[in-house]
């Protein structure tokens, strides 16, 4: 749909107090009021990076929120790209900084005050490393010309840019250290010239074969020859060298470098070229690919594998594209390849008893590769460790599984695995958390970074999920409990976090005396960085945020545990405004929920909350708005459980009404709520299940959703985690589309769209469509589209009038307690001029 077409259906009111006027005529974003906007306004939390020698601590501070003016700048959609073509780079870039301070963290006791990196007015800075010796700290400048590579050395405290023509970043903002420290490789602008004649007009043809391509429905392809002269012409690179004085070597020719990597000795480099034939029916990472190998001098030396399209990947959560995958440098070794190879020809539905086989080739890549083990299931992971160890990891998708396994690659070929857990992917209580992992060495030289052996132990750290909440932890988990079923050894735990605050491991220092760098917060301190040693209690706090929202001070916080009819245990976050007893009576309620699929009941009752979490409020979230009086239930459960052979959306209708009617009989009792003033919000997914308890369900005064999808039949080739399609299961698509079911949504709903959402299946179309089928219907609805905002809103002035759309929406449905004349305000005979589109 194009724009001006979509606008004609983006119903946005831009002065609600002349909304239901046939004269208003306005368009301005509009500001909701004080204590929400100061909730936009809020600094962000920090971001961190660690040096390699632990000596320095960079603090990243993130920029806020875009402008509209900065989304509105021209940008190219092409291949499931979004490319500013005039700077070479994403036209929306998720983190960017504004600043970095590095704190010395061996000076810390002389008082030495934190370096700040001057930068130029006006530059954000992406991509930020510390060298591998340490030496400096690199990153990517953003202005209006582009993207450069800058190197801050940290012994003169000075920023100079290594490249003299400009990086090409269309593909991402990347680059890599050489692992001795003499230079960046990265990819490079070339002379180019875009071909975009509007005048040279052709048909789009597309054609089938008669093979399945049973792909998601993806916006912003490629749609005929132009566009794949203008994606050849912004995506085509020369991959470079650059060293620390300036000096450039090329890798290669000029391509559609995709991905590269270098081999920890620092002498070979694998490069993923695109190439052609290029795909209209998938994005460009799903284009066929060559796999080459290339000295450090930029040369050739062979072509490792040639990778066809995944258009046509079998169907299924673990059906994998055919040929060699996740062809990576082994990170223990010089220059040793691993890469996995499926057993099923990649489509998960074939029965073998093993599906996928790891293999390696060393230098001088001449040999048969070998194998080193075969798995029942998808391989989806390998994280290399010391002394020849591995962890594999993998998953078993339509039984929400997934297991760790430990390899010993100093053996014989196909060796077995010793498992070390298993648990339903979505299971936080037996998740063990993170590996610690630091650089290997060999005759003195670091290699990659591998996880680390303390005692012949594994060392991982986690948030520590419980019934009784988070407790994070550091751990130590002896091999022999993987080597041997028969072991009595048991896990010992390092550190734990206090049970009055919530803390967590962010690096390792040190192992003797065990020394970490925390993040620590509680319910009234916002989350601050200190330097712990474990053993003596020193510590030493290093940052601390700053986060001071005056209308949400004494806002209460609590988790509620409930059951739903059938016995299975819920639970929700309850925030209650400042001063609020039951004595007060009843509130109006906003609840905000996302449906999630689960295999297995016990863990779809598990709880992620902890009583000492800061409460830092999203400006996308509900609970700004209990500064305005509502009782918020966030984070609803709203699980749907499949178990067995049935299918979870087999009763996706019965249980969501289950789940929201337990949430509602609960508050109720509780003397929160009043049962005829609740509101029910979500975005996405959740837009979708707002839409659907509507249609389905009296249980709500009014909905909010958010760039969701309605009706299924757009989305044929399977949602969410829905594998089935349109015509495997038509009857449940046609039962599970709101859509269809519009007539039946009978209190009011408010419907958000970005204009130009990219995320699969979520046309802005989704909302127009179920909005002008309310309207038809003589239902209440109303159609806010945000120009240039894609699935998730990013620009200022589209979060602040999101939040005063939301705010009225509310005051308009909850607060009156007769709500009749707002009704009769909604009548099809009222003027279309009551509704303003913005252009």
């Amino acid at each position: 749909m194009s724009r001006n077409s979509l606008l004609m259906y983006a119903l946005i009111a831009i002065c609600w107090p002349l909304l239901f006027s046939s004269t208003a005529m306005c368009n301005s974003y509009q500001l909701p009021s004080q204590a929400l906007q100061d909730v936009v306004e809020q600094t962000k939390n920090v971001s961190t990076r660690l040096s390699k020698d632990k000596q320095w601590l960079a603090i990243l501070t993130p920029r806020k929120h875009l402008s509209i003016d900065t989304l509105a700048q021209t940008e190219r959609k092409l291949a499931g790209l979004r490319v500013s073509p005039e700077q070479l780079i994403p036209s929306r870039i998720k983190y960017t900084y504004l600043s970095v301070e590095l704190i010395n963290l061996s000076k810390l006791k002389a008082g030495a005050p934190p370096i700040t990196i001057p930068l130029p007015s006006g530059m954000q800075l992406a991509n930020i490393t510390f060298s591998p010796n340490s030496q400096y700290l690199s990153y990517i400048g953003l202005t209006k010309h582009g993207a450069d590579l800058f190197i801050f050395d940290l012994a003169n405290q000075q920023s100079r840019k290594l490249n003299s023509s400009r990086l090409n970043a269309t593909l991402g903002l990347k680059y890599i250290w050489k692992n001795n420290s003499e230079g960046v490789f990265t990819n490079l602008a070339v002379t180019t010239t875009r071909n975009r004649n509007p005048e040279l007009t052709a048909p789009n043809i597309s054609e089938t074969s008669g093979q399945k391509a049973p792909r998601r429905t993806y916006q912003d392809l490629l749609k005929n020859p132009q566009d794949e002269a203008e994606f050849t012409a912004l995506t085509t690179s020369q991959l470079s060298f650059i060293s620390l004085h300036g000096d450039v070597k090329p890798i290669g020719k000029p391509a559609i470098n995709i991905n590269y990597s270098l081999s920890p000795n620092d002498k070979y480099l694998v490069v993923k070229r695109i190439a052609a034939p290029f795909s209209y029916m998938v994005k460009y990472y799903d284009f066929a690919q060559s796999v080459e190998l290339f000295s450090q001098t930029g040369d050739k030396l062979q072509t490792l594998a040639h990778l066809e399209s995944s258009e046509y990947r079998a169907p299924g959560s673990d059906s994998v594209r055919k040929g060699p995958r996740m062809i990576h440098w082994r990170s223990d070794k010089p220059d040793t390849l691993a890469f996995v190879k499926a057993l099923d020809n990649g489509d998960s539905r074939i029965k073998v008893a093993y599906r996928d086989q790891l293999l390696q080739l060393s230098a001088p890549f001449t040999q048969k590769p070998m194998p080193l083990t075969k798995t029942p299931w998808r391989i989806s992971k390998i994280t290399w460790g010391e002394q020849n160890n591995a962890l594999v990891t993998e998953r078993q998708s339509d039984k929400k599984q997934m297991r760790v396994s430990l390899l010993d690659t100093s053996v014989a070929s196909n060796q077995a695995l010793s498992l070390w857990y298993q648990k339903a992917i979505r299971d936080t209580y037996n998740d063990p958390g993170s590996l610690y992992r630091q650089n290997a060495k060999l005759n003195g030289n670091d290699l990659g970074r591998v996880f680390k052996l303390h005692n012949n132990s594994l060392l991982h750290y986690g948030i520590g999920a419980s019934p009784d909440g988070y407790q994070p932890f550091l751990k130590s988990s002896p091999l022999t409990l993987l080597e041997s079923k028969q072991s009595t050894a048991k896990p010992a735990t390092l550190w734990q976090s206090s049970t009055e605050k919530l803390e967590r491991v962010k690096y390792i220092l040190d192992l003797e005396p065990l020394t970490l760098i925390i993040s620590r917060q509680s319910a009234d301190t916002p989350s601050h960085l200190v330097m712990l040693e474990v053993d003596s209690g020193n510590e030493k706090l290093l940052y601390q945020n700053q986060h001071k929202l005056n209308a949400y001070q004494g806002m209460t916080r609590q988790l509620v545990n409930y059951s739903r009819d059938d016995g299975l245990p819920l639970s929700g976050v309850l925030y209650l405004p400042a001063g609020y007893s039951t004595e007060d009576g009843p509130l109006p309620v906003l609840m905000w929920a996302y449906p999630r699929e689960y295999k297995n009941a016990e863990v779809a009752s598990q709880v992620n909350y902890s009583p000492n979490q800061y409460n830092q409020i999203s400006p996308k979230g509900p609970v700004p708005f209990t500064a305005k009086g509502y009782a918020i239930f966030d984070k609803v459960a709203m699980p749907i459980v499949g178990e067995g052979s049935e299918k979870p959306n087999d009763s996706f209708r019965r249980q969501l009404v289950a789940n929201a009617n337990a949430a509602i009989d609960t508050l109720v009792e509780m003397g929160i709520a009043d049962r005829d003033r609740v509101a029910i919000g979500g975005h996405s997914y959740g837009a979708f299940m707002v839409a659907n308890l509507l249609a389905h369900s009296d249980l709500f005064a009014a909905g909010i959703a958010r760039s969701g999808a309605y009706n299924r039949t757009l989305t044929p080739f399977g949602f969410q985690h829905e594998k089935r399609n349109f015509w495997e299961a038509p009857s449940l698509y046609q039962q599970i589309s709101p859509f269809t079911h519009a007539d039946k949504i009978d209190e009011p709903l408010l419907l958000m769209h970005g204009e130009m959402d990219s995320n699969s299946g979520t046309y802005p179309m989704q909302s127009s469509r179920l909005f002008k089928a309310i309207r038809g219907l003589g239902g209440q609805a109303r159609l806010v589209t945000f120009p240039y905002e894609s699935h998730s809103y990013k620009a200022k002035e589209s979060i602040m009038h999101m939040l005063w759309e939301q705010e009225n929406w509310l005051e308009l449905y909850l607060k009156k307690p007769d709500t009749a004349q707002a009704s009769a305000q909604f009548e099809p005979s009222r003027p279309n001029k009551a509704y303003v589109t913005f252009h």
